[in-house]
């Protein structure tokens, strides 16, 4: 065979084995990319933002919903439901931030009985362009967006075509179609904390003081260089202040907590880096000119009196126990 027919048969080898990647891509949609117009109860995904959208329908009596990030995962929803009689869920997710909440906000005010929400905030919600592409690829959800950089454009299609013959979409195909069972629909992050544990003042948390030590410097490095940096997005301030204002006249509830860093975090965020720190401080003003009749705000942003930077409270520089959560929640539901 000559090398210009060689040259010719590899490409057409390639091309078909890119359109079976292609072909095995779409039709197993791990992460509800391709074929998922709808929110779907019953359908198995990878992906988390479209399992929390599941959430809401699977349970349509709910009526108190938890709007976090990762930061939100260690509050129970059966815990939260016991305080105030609301059926409740948590739907927390790794990533989320203004667009991925305000999405799923949408989502169960359609589709629940919403009552009350409590908005867990973190700074990086208002950062800006920071939508993780499991909720801007998901037709299911895009559609909810309130911002405009979801249009459909020639290079947003192009994007589309090459994630069917990506590497990481094939992995997630082959993982998903071994792990299909293991999907299933909770009330969120935390259904399955131990309540009894949780709320006891002997809470022990699942770190040693030196292995915490370490979590806090790592993620303090981690966010101080990076997750943090940027400044936040006047617009998406106005959006969130809009929204918040628009539930209360709905006649519902909200609960917005300012959340914490660990206290060695706080002190090292203040310290080396000012600007930062200064750019929390005024988010935080901002947020407290919305507490009004219907709208109540908790400022723990430099931690709770008793919060010893223990194990007992926190489990690295950012996320804090469920025992700690139990603790800024407590007066805010009664």
């Amino acid at each position: 065979m000559s090398s210009k027919n060689s040259i010719v048969v590899f490409g057409l080898m390639s091309i078909l084995l890119l359109m079976l990647v292609g072909a095995i891509n779409y039709w197993v949609d791990p992460q509800c990319y391709y074929r998922c117009e709808t929110v779907d109860s019953s359908k198995k995904t990878l992906n988390t933002y479209y399992q929390a959208a599941q959430r809401i329908m699977a349970f349509p009596e709910t009526e108190l919903v938890i709007l976090g990030s990762s930061r939100g995962e260690t509050t129970s929803p059966l815990w939260i439901e016991q305080e105030t009689g609301l059926k409740t869920l948590n739907l927390s997710v790794s990533g989320a931030e203004l667009i991925t909440k305000l999405t799923l906000l949408k989502i169960a005010e359609q589709n629940a009985k919403l009552k009350k929400v409590i908005w867990l905030a973190d700074y990086f919600d208002l950062i800006g362009e920071t939508t993780d592409s499991k909720i801007k690829n998901t037709p299911a959800l895009r559609k909810y967006f309130l911002s405009k950089s979801n249009d459909e454009g020639a290079f947003q299609k192009l994007k589309y075509l090459q994630s069917l013959v990506d590497h990481n979409t094939l992995e997630a195909s082959l993982h998903f179609i071994s792990n299909k069972e293991a999907t299933k629909i909770t009330k969120g992050a935390g259904s399955e904390l131990n309540l009894s544990d949780c709320e006891s003042e002997n809470f022990a948390g699942k770190e040693t003081p030196e292995s915490l030590r370490k979590e806090v410097a790592l993620l303090y490095q981690n966010y101080s260089q990076g997750v943090l940096r940027p400044s936040q997005n006047p617009d998406s301030m106005r959006t969130f202040a809009n929204e918040m204002k628009r539930l209360k006249h709905q006649g519902i509830d909200v609960i917005i907590l300012i959340t914490p860093y660990h206290p060695e975090f706080l002190n090292r965020l203040k310290t080396e880096h000012v600007d930062i720190f200064e750019r929390h401080q005024e988010w935080i003003r901002e947020l407290k000119t919305l507490e009004v009749d219907g709208i109540k705000i908790k400022d723990a942003f430099q931690g709770m009196r008793a919060d010893d930077g223990s194990p007992k409270y926190w489990n690295d520089g950012v996320h804090f126990t469920c025992h700690y959560s139990i603790m800024m929640l407590k007066a805010l539901l009664r």
